[in-house]
């Protein structure tokens, strides 16, 4: 099934986008089985974490067939959330099969050396790349943010993904404050921990495009807002 929405389309988009995260194959179950006004509710980007899921990607295939959410894919790498600490190569053998089919990929800015091929080939494809950096301990300076952003927009990248843990209100307003900055590539910015959703509407509003919450009856990140609900709000805002 061939992408529905490009990447382009998706990016540029003037509201927050709100992304459905499955924790697992139930949730996923339960996301596909409803109907299309429904999906539509409760997300506007599914993603699907390829490391979490365990299926093949024949099936997932075949199981998304007649959802028309664009699709998200990732394969994370074990210092950023991933399960089961995989090499490259695995990461990108679970992506690849989704190349004609998924809108964006999401790869860690630290993966982008080893992965430069698949970035190419996922370009080429017109899947826009995402490069995202994860802190799940601290909420880093503006410079180290701001160097991130710098990376991915060196390497041609579509948008850039954000995700740490805020301590107070301080690392708050720092990711506000880099939310709010222009540049050429989109950003998707969260904070996790007890102010994590207070942020992720403060953010959605301050310029992040791309907004996660979770699919299910739970979320896989601290913060994290049902996806449901997370829309709702951000359109009543």
């Amino acid at each position: 099934m061939a992408q529905l929405v490009s990447s382009k389309n998706l990016l540029l988009s003037a509201r927050p986008l709100v992304v459905g995260v499955p924790a697992g194959m139930e949730a996923l179950r339960g996301f596909v089985a409803e109907g299309a006004e429904s999906q539509a509710a409760q997300c506007d980007v599914l993603e699907l974490r390829l490391d979490l899921l365990k299926v093949g990607a024949d099936e997932l295939l075949r199981m998304l067939e007649g959802v028309e959410t664009p699709l998200l894919v990732t394969a994370r790498h074990g210092a950023e959330g991933g399960e089961g600490n995989l090499s490259a190569e695995a990461r990108w053998g679970l992506v690849e099969p989704f190349l004609g089919r998924a809108a964006l990929w999401d790869v860690e800015l630290r993966s982008l050396g080893e992965m430069r091929e698949g970035v190419r080939q996922a370009q080429a494809a017109g899947v826009g790349v995402i490069g995202s950096f994860h802190d799940f301990e601290r909420t880093p300076s503006a410079e180290v943010l701001e160097g991130a952003a710098g990376m991915a927009e060196a390497t041609g990248l579509a948008a850039v993904k954000v995700a740490t843990f805020l301590q107070g209100a301080e690392d708050l307003a720092t990711l506000v404050r880099f939310a709010g900055k222009e540049r050429r590539a989109r950003v998707s910015v969260m904070g996790m921990g007890t102010l994590g959703p207070v942020s992720r509407l403060a953010l959605a509003k301050c310029g992040s495009v791309l907004n996660y919450g979770f699919l299910g009856a739970n979320g896989n990140a601290p913060g994290q807002w049902p996806a449901r609900r997370l829309k709702a709000v951000l359109a009543e805002l």
